[in-house]
């Protein structure tokens, strides 16, 4: 499979949401804030196929696009681990309300549970590393991983929302993400990519 990632910056504090395809333009799309309009005009003028959106964790700042995708593709599944379901559908749990949104999602989701699972056309390996939310997910397919508010370039997630825990969140990066091949590129969820790699040998924090 040839497979291409697109980094947009997004919503009101620049959440990176990201654009992976296929060869045949097969779709989806991880982390969605809001002002997706960039993306969405590629979209459309790409005719991609967006068959599914990989939602990380449920903080407001990585959901509040899924209206704008399902706008245009209405038959898009939404992947969220069962943890952080409490947080779509809840706007102080998300913290939208922190700024002045009431930001809530009501529709059907499919459930992102740690394994090797298939996401539309797409095969890939699923970590549960819970820590700056109650269960985030990292996405690792072929070299590339996903991994929202987990790890930074130099840095991890902050632990002191609801549900954060430290201890955990470097034990599941430790034991699940650092184990993946050196070369592989972390795509996180502000910031710049770095690789599994950098981050053994540089983050201060790991």
């Amino acid at each position: 499979m040839l497979l291409t990632v697109l980094k947009f910056i997004t919503g009101p504090i620049q959440t990176n949401t990201y654009l992976v395809y296929n060869e045949n333009k097969k779709s989806f799309i991880v982390d969605p804030s809001s002002g997706c309009d960039k993306l969405i005009e590629l979209i459309k003028k790409e005719s991609f196929d967006v068959e599914s959106i990989v939602i990380t964790h449920a903080h407001f700042d990585h959901i509040m696009g899924i209206p704008e995708i399902l706008n245009i593709s209405p038959n898009a599944a939404i992947y969220v681990n069962p943890l952080e379901k409490a947080m779509l559908q809840n706007a102080e749990l998300n913290s939208s309300v922190l700024i002045g949104e009431d930001f809530t999602y009501q529709g059907n989701t499919i459930d992102l549970v740690e394994g090797e699972i298939a996401i539309g056309s797409f095969d890939v390996k699923v970590f549960e590393v819970p820590g700056h939310s109650p269960c985030g997910i990292a996405l690792y397919i072929e070299k590339y991983l996903f991994c929202g508010d987990v790890l930074f370039a130099g840095s991890i997630g902050r632990t002191d929302f609801a549900g954060g825990d430290q201890r955990k969140l470097i034990e599941g990066i430790k034991t699940k993400l650092l184990t993946l091949p050196e070369n592989t590129i972390v795509c996180p969820g502000h910031m710049g990519r770095t690789t599994i790699g950098r981050e053994k040998k540089t983050n201060p924090f790991l």
